[in-house]
């Protein structure tokens, strides 16, 4: 039996956190942002590190709930084509990420039965470096990316043109995230079925909770 509504047709992924985890790679990632500040204001990296952790800290509505790098950045009022410029100079998923056989059978399971998306605060570029080393880059309809809206998550703003854009009724999608503030709260909001992961092994259990499973 499904945990869900039997009119979901569209599931969105999110991608840093879900669809893969790295210790390492968010750590290029945050770095990457952190020079970006630094080299915007001419400051050192160590007072750019501390402009960045600052300005997080003071967006977050909850301590526990950091607001992502590319919506502070964009808060600093930092240039997003720069933001995402300094992303795929810096940071290399190619140095971390291999294929998951595991990954990819899940998708490509439930791309014979739904329409797959993935929502990022990504560039597009980047996003499709790390899907194609995943192993996963042809599951996807589409990748909604920062370019896509010019607004990271979360944000209703963006939220309301990637819905208009797929089309189809709130009972129609499913969004999967790791960070309820970010990925999921405002999809909720408009009465979106949401599923939150803590861990990529959680996605194996999509299938079940969908009520799909061969």
């Amino acid at each position: 039996m499904s945990a869900f509504g039997k009119d979901i047709r569209s599931l969105v992924f999110d991608l840093d956190g879900t669809l893969y985890t790295c210790r390492e790679l968010g750590e290029q990632l945050e770095e990457a942002a952190i020079c970006l500040v630094a080299e915007s204001r001419g400051l050192s990296m160590e007072q750019g590190r501390s402009v960045l952790q600052d300005a997080r800290r003071l967006l977050a509505e909850d301590p526990a709930e950091l607001p992502p790098l590319s919506r502070t950045c964009f808060e600093l009022g930092l240039d997003l084509r720069s933001f995402i410029r300094a992303l795929e100079e810096k940071v290399h998923p190619e140095r971390f990420l291999q294929p998951d056989p595991e990954l990819a059978a899940l998708l490509r399971f439930l791309q014979e039965r739904y329409d797959l998306y993935v929502y990022t605060n990504n560039g597009f570029f980047l996003a499709g470096r790390i899907l194609a080393l995943l192993g996963v880059d042809d599951c996807f309809r589409h990748v909604y990316s920062l370019e896509f809206a010019w607004r990271p998550k979360p944000d209703a703003e963006a939220l309301q043109l990637l819905l208009a854009d797929i089309g189809g009724l709130p009972e129609s999608f499913l969004f999967i995230g790791d960070r309820y503030h970010v990925d999921l709260r405002e999809p909720v909001k408009l009465g979106i079925p949401v599923l939150p992961v803590n861990a990529t092994e959680e996605l194996l259990k999509l299938p079940s909770l969908l009520g799909v499973t061969s």
